[in-house]
């Protein structure tokens, strides 16, 4: 039920953000309705989509000074609980292109993310989801920490 319900609100953005054409592939839609999960951090959702190989990387976490562990789960504990630790709050997606290869979406833009202590943070960002029957195979993001932007507080 949840998975409908992210599909729904996805279809019904209207926005350049997760909002794919009415003719968007089966991999358009799960990939559409996995990040709107993702952005509204409604981790239920979220789970419905990951199995036990699903994995969530971003490779240019790894080697990061002050960073922390790198960003690099596999199945759907690790992955709920590698996103939960981070505190998000939301992340938006705002994307300037968005295209696709069989079973993968490719979104290329920023992501705005606002943390539980009240931090808005900008970040230009790529993510590559890759799915099959329904379920995500893997969420990979290339983001541009260094090109990061942190927003003041209103």
């Amino acid at each position: 039920m949840n998975r409908l319900k992210i599909a729904i609100i996805a279809s019904l953005a209207g926005t350049a953000s997760i909002a794919g054409a009415q003719d968007a592939s089966p991999s358009r839609h799960t990939a559409d309705a996995w990040l709107a999960a993702y952005q509204e951090q409604d981790i239920e959702a979220a789970r419905e989509f990951l199995t036990g190989e699903s994995v969530f990387i971003d490779p240019t976490s790894f080697g990061r000074e002050n960073f922390g562990e790198p960003i690099n789960w596999t199945g759907p504990d690790a992955i709920i609980n590698g996103i939960s630790s981070w505190g998000l709050v939301n992340a938006e997606y705002r994307f300037d292109r968005v295209y696709e290869s069989p079973g993968r979406v490719i979104y290329d833009g920023n992501v705005l993310v606002t943390y539980g202590n009240g931090a808005q943070y900008d970040y230009p960002i790529i993510t590559i989801v890759t799915v099959a029957n329904g379920h995500l195979v893997e969420h990979r993001d290339y983001t541009d920490f260094d090109g990061a932007v942190r927003l003041e507080s209103n």
